[in-house]
């Protein structure tokens, strides 16, 4: 009988726990809140529920889901690592690159343990024919890459306060750099590491939390070309998009609509639509593949992202953080 933990009582733990039972019903599964016991009104008879962190590091699991907040992964990473279970940290991969860091010395003392970093998008079709797209078809060099994510704050979680969310609230790690950091990690597994120009930071006043609820980033890649990237909490319409140009085409990726279109000349090709497509398959792959490389000791997934990717990520938004200051928006500049 396998058995897995979860540590995190939020959303994304919650779905974590529910696509354990899919993929292992007979599996024993283990539930602890980041700060403690998950509430009576969450618990499932299936499920056990250790009581204190030092509960769940006495049972022998065959592996260990972090997804508390950021603030807290370097805690848990160390403590699990010490006892040798192979961890899955949900990104970002910690609220600052000196936790960060931390984290790969811990991975790099254990090399035989496992660990990754839960990047989801990467496992979505459309991304993986995008990939392949650009390794495979003969579109020139790319010139040029724009991405854009938006979506208002106060709809994420329904229900609940957005502004005691992670999202909202800087000691936890939120802001939109670490929240919406998908697209960072995108872009450096299509192009590799991104090297930053430019970027601008703004506290709106809008949302009442005290993290950047707005970011745009000029970047380049190793080849030359440009990127940029705008990411906001603000917009009452979701847009999630990524345009590349190319010397011979433009794709254009819609995560939203889940298409993506071929722009050649004067012609039009959809290579990709899947309007209907299930989100929550994309975690059931990613679990997949961590389980697989865990079976399979000395591999690591093409796929999958590691504490070294995540760290470039992080190392790229602690820059933007120290380039840029962040400020409320002036009536001047709303007017401009």
């Amino acid at each position: 009988m396998k058995h897995i933990a979860v540590i995190g009582a939020g959303s994304i733990g919650r779905r974590h726990i529910s696509n354990l039972h899919l993929l292992h019903p007979d599996a024993q599964l283990y539930w602890l809140g980041a700060t403690g016991a998950i509430a009576e009104a969450e618990r499932d008879a299936d499920i056990l529920y250790p009581a204190h962190p030092d509960e769940l590091l006495s049972i022998q699991l065959d592996y260990c889901i972090v997804a508390s907040p950021a603030s807290n992964h370097l805690h848990f990473m160390r403590a699990l690592l010490a006892k040798h279970i192979p961890v899955l940290v949900e990104k970002p991969l910690a609220a600052s690159l000196a936790d960060g860091q931390q984290m790969q010395q811990l991975c790099l003392a254990k090399p035989q343990t496992p660990v990754a970093v839960a990047y989801c998008l990467r496992f979505l079709p459309a991304l993986q024919l995008l990939k392949t797209t650009l390794q495979n078809s003969d579109l020139g060099k790319v010139l040029h890459i724009n991405c854009q994510v938006a979506q208002y704050l106060p709809d994420w979680r329904p229900g609940k306060d957005y502004r005691q969310s992670v999202s909202a609230r800087a000691e936890l790690g939120g802001g939109v750099l670490l929240e919406l950091s998908h697209e960072l990690d995108y872009l450096h597994y299509l192009f590799g590491p991104l090297h930053l120009h430019y970027s601008q930071l703004k506290h709106s006043d809008l949302l009442e939390i005290d993290v950047e609820d707005q970011a745009d980033l000029l970047m380049s890649t190793q080849s030359g070309a440009t990127v940029s990237l705008h990411q906001d909490f603000l917009q009452k319409t979701v847009q999630r998009r990524c345009i590349i140009s190319t010397t011979v085409a433009r794709l254009e990726w819609d995560l939203v609509q889940n298409s993506i279109w071929l722009f050649t000349g004067s012609e039009q090709q959809l290579l990709f639509s899947e309007p209907a497509y299930q989100r929550n398959q994309m975690y059931l792959q990613m679990l997949t593949a961590f389980e697989q490389q865990i079976q399979q000791p000395g591999t690591t997934s093409a796929t999958l992202a590691t504490v070294d990717d995540a760290l470039c990520t992080l190392a790229l938004i602690e820059q933007a953080k120290q380039q840029a200051s962040i400020g409320p928006i002036t009536p001047q500049q709303q007017g401009s």
